[in-house]
């Protein structure tokens, strides 16, 4: 090539694109190369692990002649050997450690699938499962039997689904399986079970939800096993569940699985980094491949948020025995830093298609019979989704479903035309005085709930209950429409309304968002709190789960918090994991904003328990949901095909 092509800086460039094409250019001569540099830092700040070279969406302008000279470059390589920079056969451009992560990632993950077996009988499978979903009505919990008759024999799973779903729900059940059955799926007899997830206050919720879990199943198969229980001669039998066979009549069976019940822990869920033990002083992690974790089974809660480096970093570190299950939702927002790794890896696996021994295995007890994948279809029975909502059906969960895929676009029309959908409303937001009459609006349909938090006396418990019931979501952060200039004219609106003084930072009945893990105090990112005005003057109370599970309340001076913000208003991103009753959601009157998303709006509606509605401007909203999240990559390919 006679001429290389001139630099080209993409719209939304950033100081750290420039410097390392910059760097590159100054080392190599070659402007080309600078070129592709500048493409793949700015593609991975947008959370693309790799730059597609010939996207016609893109301002690259990579022709042929460009990529056979990039490839001919001696910083450039096809991945079989280091290389700072790796191009492969579908001109996909990346950095040597994003091609390292989808490399090893989709290894690993391949190598765990492999490895499963069918180790139960099939009548001992059915038995087990009908005493885990007594009373559970037949056909809507299909896929979640499925989930739990699927997982022993297997090391890698996924269980997927909407909200109210009751994922964590059947994890609770799955890992009953895997500790009744241990010695048959290749676990110690009393395997260790870690939980972890993404964030502190995810974490956290995964305590609770898990605690919530046991209580239940435990109410549950104490019913099933009562005549058993309850007969004196038969107590010393307790002691010796663990020897007996597999094919227990059907009380003793419920009997056992309550014993097992108690192994399931709720007490500590971990931060990934946590569990990984995460050093900070040099970015790295003290388990990995050559000190791997002792747990045999971790589960995952919220494992869209993790990133491609995290995933890889999580697979490498365990046992090849050890099991790993994730939950999560794809729909929902993908991971700040690079990849959309929950995503791919459903992706990868037909829905609920499962290989033919295995489907033939659940079909008799299923109503909904089981799609056969092919032979070939690598993660086929490793990944299930749970399709039936147990929420009531409403215009709200119309628009969950409907936002999960490609919206249907009559519906939306509709929502467009008629402002509503039963509890789903759309209200017209396109400027800042439009914004504060939305403010105003919410501030008068919530008026009681609010005047109680911000002018009563009232008991910390009380208040964080109804903080709970209300929250606005923001795509952005900054500016007039995010989660700052929000919490500002909030303030100021209910100033005006109920008379507190908004001058000062701290106020009886202030809601604030702890933004940085305090593992001394037991606060972490996420965590939301009131101020409240009592006897000792001043506290932040919080609702805690203690080492039990057990949620408590707990006050700390404002000066003993970490970093934290109002939280009247927050992002979308940090709504994640969390349910409310009521939920607003703005969208900035831009369309061309590049954060609206469909998976964004979707993530903030799903928020709703039993009332939403959307702040924006009609064109930002048909705009967000004609873009979904399309991030780049490679990791899909490999788990589909083997390889790039």
């Amino acid at each position: 090539m006679n001429r290389p092509l001139p630099p080209t800086a993409p719209a939304d460039e950033r100081a750290i694109d420039q410097t390392l094409a910059q760097w590159v250019f100054q080392r190599t001569g070659s402007t080309l190369l600078a070129t592709a540099v500048r493409a793949v830092s700015n593609a991975e700040g947008r959370g693309h692990s790799c730059a597609w070279l010939t996207d016609p969406y893109t301002d690259a302008g990579f022709d042929t002649e460009a990529l056979a000279a990039l490839r001919q470059h001696a910083w450039v390589g096809d991945g079989a050997h280091f290389n700072p920079f790796v191009l492969d056969a579908r001109n996909r451009f990346y950095l040597w450690r994003n091609w390292q992560h989808e490399a090893k990632l989709a290894a690993a993950i391949l190598q765990r699938c492999q490895q499963r077996t069918l180790p139960i009988p099939a009548d001992t499978l059915a038995d087990d499962v009908d005493v885990l979903f007594a009373g559970m009505p037949p056909g809507t919990a299909d896929w979640q039997r499925a989930a739990v008759a699927a997982v022993p024999g297997a090391r890698f799973f996924v269980l997927t689904g909407g909200p109210g779903t009751g994922k964590t729900t059947t994890v609770v059940r799955m890992l009953l399986m895997l500790l009744r059955h241990a010695r048959a799926c290749g676990l110690p007899a009393q395997p260790s079970i870690a939980l972890a997830a993404p964030t502190g206050k995810a974490a956290q919720r995964l305590v609770q939800a898990i605690a919530r879990g046991k209580a239940e199943l435990q109410v549950s198969l104490s019913q099933r096993g009562s005549d058993f229980s309850r007969d004196s001669h038969t107590q010393p039998k307790l002691s010796r569940l663990k020897s007996l066979p597999q094919d227990l009549p059907l009380e003793d069976r419920a009997l056992d699985l309550q014993e097992h019940l108690h192994h399931i822990p709720h007490a500590d869920a971990r931060t990934l980094h946590r569990l990984l033990g995460y050093r900070p002083m040099d970015n790295t992690f003290s388990h990995g491949p050559r000190n791997p974790l002792a747990e045999d089974i971790v589960v995952v809660d919220e494992a869209s948020m993790v990133d491609l480096a995290m995933m890889r970093q999580l697979l490498e570190a365990l046992r090849p025995d050890a099991v790993l299950i994730l939950l999560g939702d794809p729909g929902q927002l993908a991971s700040v830093d690079a990849g959309s790794v929950l995503a791919d890896i459903v992706a990868s696996a037909p829905q609920n298609q499962l290989p033919s021994a295995m489907a033939g295995l659940l079909a008799p007890w299923l109503q909904n019979a089981p799609g056969t994948a092919t032979d070939d279809t690598a993660l086929a029975g490793h990944v299930l989704t749970l399709t039936h909502s147990w929420r009531a059906g409403s215009g709200l969960q119309r628009g969950i479903e409907a936002l999960r895929d490609t919206p249907d676009p009559a519906w939306l029309d509709t929502l467009l035309r008629e402002r509503a959908d039963g509890d789903l409303h759309l209200r017209h937001c396109s400027n800042p005085q439009a914004l504060r009459a939305c403010v105003d609006g919410w501030i008068d349909r919530h008026a009681e709930l609010l005047q109680t938090l911000l002018t009563s006396p009232i008991d910390a418990s009380a208040a964080l209950q109804s903080l709970h019931q209300l929250q606005i979501l923001c795509a952005l952060r900054d500016g007039p429409f995010g989660a700052h200039g929000l919490n500002e004219l909030i303030a100021r609106r209910l100033a005006a309304r109920f008379g507190i003084d908004s001058d000062h930072a701290w106020y009886h009945g202030r809601p604030l968002i702890i933004t940085r893990n305090d593992y001394a105090r037991g606060l972490f990112n996420g965590d939301v709190g009131i101020a409240l005005q009592g006897a000792e003057g001043l506290r932040v109370w919080f609702e805690l789960s203690d080492r039990d599970g057990n949620a408590g309340l707990r006050s700390f001076s404002p000066r003993a918090l970490p970093a934290h913000e109002s939280a009247w208003a927050i992002t979308i991103h940090r709504s994640q994991g969390s349910e409310y009753r009521d939920v607003a959601v703005v969208l900035p009157p831009d369309e061309g904003n590049r954060v609206l998303t469909r998976e964004l709006v979707y993530t903030a509606i799903s928020r709703a328990r039993s009332h939403a509605e959307i702040w924006a401007t009609d064109e930002s909203l048909r705009t967000a949901l004609a873009r979904p999240i399309q991030r780049e990559g490679g990791l899909r390919d490999r788990l589909v095909f083997g390889k790039t």
